[in-house]
């Protein structure tokens, strides 16, 4: 009867993963500028665009591929300037994308795309500073807004520079002809 060999080796292997290897989640802040003004559906502005704030707290998870997740939570003032007596309507939102976000994994400077749609919720309205108690006026205002963005930008180490501009889909004043949000944003971030 023969006997196995007791001298036989078992050979284990183990996993090495590397930093590129793992998804990495990041926070951070952003703050930028709107341009903003309310347009019709058949695309005519009958307001002229006002320059106002918007900013708030942002997440990122970003996979070794490039792709990145970037939902944010942001006060964004948005509105417009009346043409006929050039009275200024603002409109506060809190304001909610999700920035799906392709990345180029470059050196130092890592330039992205994106597509970001996003909901909002009007929480102020003025009218040249004072709150809107006009019955008629605040009763065609519609609070709910939605939409998508487009956009694109760059990291460079903690900061993140970037522009977009959103369609809004929702209806924001009852009119006959349906008016909606149209905004381009400059923003800068930094996370950690």
């Amino acid at each position: 009867m023969s006997r196995g060999n007791n001298n036989t080796s078992c050979t284990m292997t183990r996993a090495k993963f590397t930093k590129s290897d793992l998804v990495e989640y990041r926070f951070g802040v952003v703050a930028g500028q709107n341009v903003a003004t309310i347009n019709n559906t058949r695309g005519d502005s009958f307001q002229d665009a006002i320059t106002r704030f918007m900013g708030g707290l942002a997440a990122q998870i970003i996979w070794p591929s490039g792709f990145m997740l970037q939902p944010e939570i942001l006060y964004s003032q948005k509105g417009c300037i009346f043409v006929s007596n050039r009275a200024k309507f603002n409109v506060d939102y809190i304001k909610i994308p999700v920035k799906a976000k392709y990345r180029l994994q470059a050196a130092n400077v890592k330039p992205f795309a994106f597509a970001a749609p996003y909901v909002a919720y009007a929480i102020k309205m003025t009218e040249d500073g004072d709150m809107i108690n006009d019955n008629t006026l605040s009763d065609q205002i519609f609070k709910l807004d939605y939409g998508i963005g487009v956009g694109g930008g760059f990291d460079v180490w903690m900061l993140q520079v970037s522009f977009r501009y959103s369609w809004g889909l929702a209806r924001v004043i009852d009119q006959d002809v349906p008016a909606r949000n149209n905004v381009f944003t400059a923003s800068i971030g930094i996370f950690f």
